[in-house]
């Protein structure tokens, strides 16, 4: 894309979601609390409702307000004196972002519906989806002879990228968190499909499926068991050999 095109194009809201995580904590909840409010909120307001002095309060609205989060108006009064002043969020809700994705995620889901064909298709979504993502992928350099289960955790670093806190334990690599999981709900099943294709393009397309490079064995495969009690799980599985 040439720069005169993509300076055409809207500000990526990712920035604004990165920048947030350089506030600091007292920052965030002053934050919060005024994305809550679904209404503009006066300094005396936002100290009232969590505790704090109402010159701590200025600081933190007047460094919100340089980092681009929060904006500030005055409501006239028709009252002598200098008229209050009024701040609301300009920043999008990181939790308002992600569910209207997921909303688009279970419409895919539906679309497709349930069938073995739908089925196929999410693995197969999955594996472009890994194609599309190779160059930046990151995956460790298994050690030599290693077994399959240690080759599988040639993709922690990834998951970890991709928000999923995964664990090595025994032939199976837990994922302690899901980016797409919310206070109300949980991908679909095919999403979880999807996810399933991504690693085993993953995994195929570094070796990771074979004993070594260049030996005919036995072949792995990795299946994806979501919503388990300690997490979803990725069980290493031994498939034939090749014919």
């Amino acid at each position: 894309m040439s720069a005169a095109a993509s300076a055409r194009l809207p500000r990526p809201s990712w920035v604004g979601l990165s920048a947030r995580a350089e506030l600091t904590v007292a920052q965030r909840r002053v934050l919060e609390l005024i994305e809550s409010a679904h209404h503009p909120m006066t300094a005396a307001e936002v100290a009232s409702a969590l505790g704090l002095h109402h010159n701590t309060v200025r600081e933190h609205l007047d460094a919100l307000i340089e980092a681009g989060f929060v904006e500030v108006s005055t409501n006239p009064t028709g009252r002598r004196g200098r008229p209050a002043l009024h701040y609301a969020s300009t920043a999008p809700d990181p939790a308002e972002v992600l569910d209207s994705y997921l909303t688009l995620l279970d419409a895919i889901s539906e679309t497709l519906g349930t069938s073995p064909q739908a089925q196929k298709l999410a693995l197969d979504i999955g594996r472009r989806w890994a194609q599309l993502m190779s160059s930046a992928q990151r995956i460790e350099e298994p050690a030599e002879g290693a077994s399959p289960a240690e080759r599988a955790t040639s993709l922690l670093p990834g998951l970890s990228l991709m928000g999923f806190a995964p664990v090595a334990q025994g032939e199976t690599l837990v994922l302690k968190s899901c980016p797409l999981i919310t206070g109300s709900r949980v991908p679909r099943p095919l999403v979880c499909l999807m996810h399933e294709g991504y690693l085993n393009e993953v995994y195929e397309r570094a070796g990771l499926h074979r004993s070594s490079a260049g030996e005919t064995g036995a072949r792995t495969r990795l299946t994806l068991v979501p919503l388990c009690e300690d997490g979803c799980r990725v069980v290493v599985e031994h498939g034939e050999a090749p014919a």
